[in-house]
């Protein structure tokens, strides 16, 4: 295969409004567009759908190189799951933080659910190597805050 990164991570939302507020307003990435789209029928090929009306955003977060796509289908109606970490499939968006208790604190003021406060990873021996929890987005996906402590070592 011919590529050279990944471009976006596309997340599927119930409500564009209160995803953008998430993701820009909270997590404080940028917002570079939003649009409502249908009628074009790329969309409807590349998905394999009929009349595809969707809302779109795309947000990063410093550059084109942390980027995602929110996609809010308008037509045909969107299916629900619930996502769990250990669903098989696209499960967990994670995000480097510099301070995680900081960040965990001033999410969890601004009303953000989560499964934990945030936890050592103590591993290889007891090494203390990170610290992460997980957050819920608005339609509960859950979100890792990574906090790491050490260059990992890529031969284990």
């Amino acid at each position: 295969m011919s590529y050279d990164r990944i471009h976006h991570t596309k997340i599927f939302v119930s409500d564009m409004d209160r995803s953008i507020h998430f993701y820009r307003d909270l997590l404080e990435f940028e917002l570079v567009y939003d649009a409502e789209r249908s009628e074009v029928p790329a969309y409807d090929e590349c998905m394999g759908l009929e009349s595809v009306h969707v809302k779109v955003a795309m947000l990063w977060y410093e550059s084109e190189a942390n980027s995602i796509g929110l996609i809010q289908f308008l037509h045909p109606d969107m299916n629900r799951w619930e996502p769990c970490v250990t669903t098989a499939g696209f499960s967990t968006l994670a995000i480097s933080v510099t301070d995680i208790d900081s960040e965990y604190e001033r999410l969890k003021t601004a009303g953000v659910t989560s499964i934990s406060d945030p936890v050592d990873i103590i591993r290889d021996g007891g090494r203390r190597t990170a610290r992460c929890c997980y957050i819920h987005d608005p339609d509960g996906l859950p979100i890792e805050l990574y906090e790491a402590f050490a260059t990992l070592d890529k031969t284990k």
